[in-house]
């Protein structure tokens, strides 16, 4: 197995060079006249997809690379070793197996980054227990509700989080002596420790469970294209699949950064991929300016995987002029749209290219990924290996061709096994060949480039983060002013940055924008806010009684 992974990695994952890698191949639309379907295939060789899972690669590169720093706090500079990593991680597993925590145990992880979270992740993996993660800005009744979905067996939180996680844990009647906490605990913390597991003496005598890469994994919650969030359920052979999908065609460097929060799948993406990579990642627990630039300054960061937002404070921050950034060679986007502009503007503020990547957590998450020497301005790149994509008319169903804008549907190792529990929206989101519909429009060019255009989706995205349109108006329409209210896309006019916007109907004329917007964040988390407000005298609305979305969105 150690010659399949990468402490360098082997020829037959390594990205192509030459001719072939610099010419762009036309898309290969293979049609067939039955189901008058046309399907694109990935300009790109077919990759083995290994028969393991992450802990079968963190015990390879521990054997393997076991010197080399995994991870570095970007805050106080500690250090751990890929041998370390795989160490603590057994200590921890062999304590909540002790706890009485299996295989198959579904377990929520409820942090922000921290130096302790890729080694319990792992631990759970060695476990065999599947991880939900969850966002630590989510308020205790949000926490609840996706550990009574998930079945949840035990929260691990962060010792900043643990009142929230215990409030959660009362809500859904699960034990306290079910919580723990990552990070420094107080003598006084009515949690147990995460960093107890790992102190304990000598090497682990723990034996990891016969691991199956086809039982779920990971467990994030997503709202798809419509509605509330659901459990997808992502089984380690998909973000293995992923993985190697990956770095068939991007090769991540000696350092990377840890920005992106390892709770949402992007994240998490790039902790798998960095791990099998054999790359040092530089954790952070949030963004703040000067803290990301000495980071990326100090440890000469070449490649940093960024959400949009970030990108526009590269841009235009005057902070940005105090750094030495000529070590960074890419940024690399993804998470939330962005446009040309200012990918323009990068380029022209520091002289570092812009990659947009495209995904969504059902396919764990990439199905396009942008090239080091081969990519299109605004374009999230080429189909990544052993990826299909179909490009669906929305009005009637039938496929298009190159150059022709509608709904995106993408086939691959890498997409889900279905959403936990919901048959329903499982029909509704997998076509009968089993193509996944992202509800995003977007065309695919003569050179295979994929660019995104709009969604169909109703889903908001705000710094990443996803906002489901039908959580605020439930907030809003419990609101004793408001008779009636629809959430929909806004614009921020300074940034052009997607915020959400309420449509609402008064029942009390002497109602402001301003009560609205501070009833609903009194009720949601920072990042559901609602930051824009519409008085109007009725939301549009079908024969049925389903709000018309798409007219107040246009």
């Amino acid at each position: 197995m150690l010659s399949r992974l990468r402490g360098a990695v082997p020829h037959h994952y390594r990205r192509r060079s030459g001719v072939h890698a610099l010419v762009a191949q036309a898309p290969r639309a293979l049609s067939s006249a039955a189901a008058e379907r046309i399907v694109f295939a990935s300009p790109h060789r077919t990759v083995p997809i290994p028969d393991e899972t992450i802990w079968d690669v963190v015990a390879a590169q521990a054997a393997q690379i076991g010197e080399r720093p995994a991870f570095v706090c970007g805050l106080t500079d500690e250090s751990v070793s890929f041998q370390q990593l795989h160490d603590d991680a057994l200590k921890v597993a062999a304590g909540l197996r002790a706890d009485g925590i299996k295989k198959g145990d579904v377990v929520l992880m409820h942090s922000f980054n921290c130096m302790e979270y890729p080694a319990t992740f792992l631990a759970l993996s060695a476990l065999g227990a599947v991880c939900s993660t969850a966002s630590p800005l989510m308020l205790a009744k949000d926490l609840a509700r996706q550990a009574q979905a998930a079945n949840a067996r035990a929260i691990i939180t962060n010792r900043a989080l643990e009142s929230v996680a215990i409030e959660a844990a009362e809500l859904v009647g699960l034990n306290k002596n079910c919580i723990y906490a990552m990070g420094t605990t107080p003598a006084d913390s009515r949690v147990k420790s995460i960093n107890e597991l790992t102190r304990w003496s000598g090497k682990s005598d723990f034996i990891p469970s016969s691991l199956d890469p086809d039982a779920v994994a990971v467990l994030p919650f997503s709202s798809g294209t419509t509605g509330m969030p659901k459990g997808v359920a992502l089984s380690g052979r998909n973000l293995m699949a992923n993985t190697v999908q990956v770095t068939e065609i991007e090769d991540l460097g000696k350092t990377i950064l840890g920005l992106l929060p390892f709770f949402h799948i992007y994240g998490l993406f790039l902790l798998h991929l960095g791990i099998y990579q054999g790359s040092t990642k530089v954790v952070l627990p949030r963004f703040e300016p000067e803290t990301f630039l000495t980071a990326m300054t100090k440890h000469r960061i070449e490649k940093a995987h960024i959400a949009p937002p970030v990108a526009l404070f590269l841009a235009n921050h005057p902070l940005v002029d105090k750094f030495d950034l000529t070590a960074t060679k890419f940024l690399v986007s993804g998470g939330a749209p962005m446009g040309k502009e200012v990918e323009g503007l990068v380029k022209k503020r520091i002289g570092v290219g812009v990659k947009q990547a495209y995904g969504m957590t059902e396919a764990s998450p990439a199905v396009n990924y942008s090239e080091d020497d081969l990519r299109k301005e605004g374009s999230v790149g080429r189909l990544i290996p052993n990826t299909e994509l179909r490009v669906r008319c929305t009005l009637i169903g039938k496929d298009l061709g190159a150059n022709e804008p509608g709904e995106l549907l993408y086939r691959g190792p890498q997409v889900m096994k279905g959403y936990l529990n919901n048959p329903k929206a499982n029909q509704a989101v997998f076509t009968d060949d089993g193509f996944l519909c992202t509800g995003d429009i977007g065309l695919i060019d003569e050179d295979g480039f994929v660019f995104v255009l709009d969604r169909v989706k109703e889903l908001i995205k705000y710094k990443a983060y996803q906002v489901p349109p039908a959580e605020l108006e439930d907030v809003l329409n419990h609101h004793p002013a408001i008779s009636d209210a629809c959430c929909v896309r806004g614009k921020d006019p300074a940034t052009g940055e997607e915020v959400p916007k309420a449509y609402v109907v008064r029942k009390d004329p002497m109602l402001t924008e301003q009560e609205v917007m501070d009833f609903v964040a009194s009720k949601v988390p920072s990042y559901k806010k609602v930051r824009q407000v519409e008085f109007i005298e009725a939301i549009p609305k079908s024969p049925t009684g389903k709000i018309l979305r798409r007219i107040l969105q246009e």
